[in-house]
């Protein structure tokens, strides 16, 4: 072999090894887009859980709330008849003068037990109050979550085409998109 061949064979592997290091280089940036999209797919499953609940807590209190609205239209409906019971007693009052002081009495008691009925309806309708708000502030959290989760999703896709493209501004955008994911996520929860 002459030193010309020599040297032509040593340029060749300097390019061989220029592209073997290359390779490398492509190969760590890919590694590190593996790992990011592992973790942005594991935030993503978290927050779709926090999603889920806000959902169930969401449709338990307005649940809730029907059910002290229906308490509350019964205590309404007892007050009514407690009502109509002392109307009736005050009006036998007046037609039976001999016997008025116990129609009086008996009115006077329906009076006394309306009170504590109406009460009672008063307390269930503060109570449908609080469960409707609580109901609202968990649904108003659903949606900041799902924003959250579907911006993580828009990002795991990103990370994919990154690397099937070989395209690092691609997965820029992707961390980009799962940041905004992860403050949306942040702010739901903390609110």
């Amino acid at each position: 072999m002459n030193t010309e061949e020599l040297g032509e064979s040593l340029k060749k592997v300097e390019e061989a090894m220029d592209e073997i290091h290359e390779a490398e280089v492509r190969e760590k940036w890919l590694g590190w887009l593996a790992l990011s999209t592992g973790l942005i797919a594991v935030l993503a499953a978290i927050v779709g859980l926090f999603e889920t609940q806000a959902t169930s807590k969401t449709i338990l209190a307005k649940n809730e709330a029907i059910l002290f609205q229906s308490r509350e239209s019964d205590q309404w409906n007892f007050y009514q008849a407690k009502s109509i019971k002392g109307h009736i007693y005050e009006v036998n009052a007046k037609l039976f003068p001999a016997h008025s002081d116990d129609f009086k009495k008996m009115s006077d008691k329906y009076n006394d037990e309306k009170k504590e009925i109406k009460d009672k309806a008063d307390g269930f309708e503060k109570m449908v109050e609080g469960k409707n708000k609580e109901s609202e502030r968990y649904y108003e959290q659903h949606h900041v979550l799902a924003f959250a989760e579907t911006f993580l999703q828009i990002s795991i896709a990103l990370s994919s085409i990154a690397a099937l493209t070989r395209k690092k501004g691609v997965w820029y955008v992707s961390i980009l998109m799962s940041l905004v994911g992860a403050g949306s996520f942040l702010y739901g929860v903390f609110r």
